[in-house]
């Protein structure tokens, strides 16, 4: 047994640690090698060895164990070309502002093949910021391409879930396949139970003297109320929308629109909605609804 030991080769160990700005050192000194960085942090993964709990991630090269303890997280960001985010020496993700996520105190993180999320650098933050914006209690980041307005997901705060367009789906309000909707994202409040969106239409909603077509108004108060009942895994259509307006909405203003259950009895299902300005708090316009639940086919 000890000459079969004696042949085995033995694996070297290293420890690295990782800036939070993604600077590598091994011992106090810069390891910057591109060959390196790209062969290790393609092969990074987690590790559960109890012998070094404070080294979390590791690299194996060969006969090389590469352990390695993130100051945050085990991938930072530190290129950003306007499609992809870089990392290491040439690796790279695509960037997807639906994949943005950030902290209380301002650091933003993009889902990283290794760590769940990785660090922006602060260069590469300052780059994407230019398109964030305020959302409601919340912020987004706002997509030239399609103008649609992305929530980015809050790290430390579990009151919101987030409820994004579906790739698939060819809804004009909520669809992204569909080239002419509006791609709305909302937001479930877990506090008071509510969905909501905030939205500054633009010339594509306008109707005449610098107001939203009714029709959109109607639109954005049924999608809402809508995603009060998708989000519960309920498939109902609308039977009945009633619309009470109250005030002109205004293109390239600030409303936040708002949904709940009243009741749901059998299929059943009745829900209100408003829209406010968000500014001033004035009521828009406010809605009721029915819609009934599907049918279900029993299987044979």
């Amino acid at each position: 047994m000890a000459s079969e030991m004696s042949q085995q080769p033995m694996k070297r160990e290293f420890f690295y640690d990782v800036s939070d700005r993604g600077v590598l050192t091994l011992d106090g000194a810069v390891h910057d090698d591109p060959w390196f960085l790209d062969y290790a942090f393609r092969r990074l993964a987690r590790t559960a060895n109890p012998l070094y709990p404070d080294y979390p991630y590791v690299a194996r090269c060969g006969d090389e164990m590469n352990f390695f303890r993130p100051a945050d997280t085990p991938i930072v960001f530190t290129r950003f070309d306007g499609t992809d985010l870089g990392y290491a020496a040439g690796l790279t993700v695509r960037f997807q502002p639906s994949a943005l996520a950030y902290t209380a105190d301002g650091v933003l993180y993009h889902v990283a093949p290794v760590g769940d999320y990785g660090r922006l650098a602060p260069s590469v933050a300052m780059s994407v910021a230019e398109r964030i914006t305020p959302w409601g209690p919340l912020f987004a980041y706002h997509d030239e391409v399609s103008r649609a307005m992305v929530p980015l997901r809050p790290l430390d705060d579990a009151r919101y879930e987030i409820i994004r367009p579906r790739a698939e789906n060819m809804c004009v309000g909520c669809g992204g396949a569909n080239p002419s909707s509006l791609r709305l994202s909302f937001v479930y409040d877990t506090a008071d139970d509510c969905v909501r969106t905030w939205l500054v239409p633009d010339e594509r909603m306008h109707g005449s003297l610098q107001t939203v077509h009714g029709g959109y108004v109607s639109l954005l108060l049924d999608e809402t109320m809508g995603k009060c009942l998708s989000r519960r895994s309920i498939k109902a259509p609308t039977a009945s929308l009633q619309v009470n307006f109250r005030r002109p909405m205004l293109v390239h203003h600030t409303y936040n629109i708002k949904a709940w259950v009243e009741e749901i009895r059998g299929r059943k299902n009745m829900l209100r909605g408003e829209i406010r300005d968000d500014n001033t708090n004035d009521l828009v316009a406010e809605a009721t609804a029915l819609f009934i639940t599907l049918k279900t086919t029993p299987s044979a």
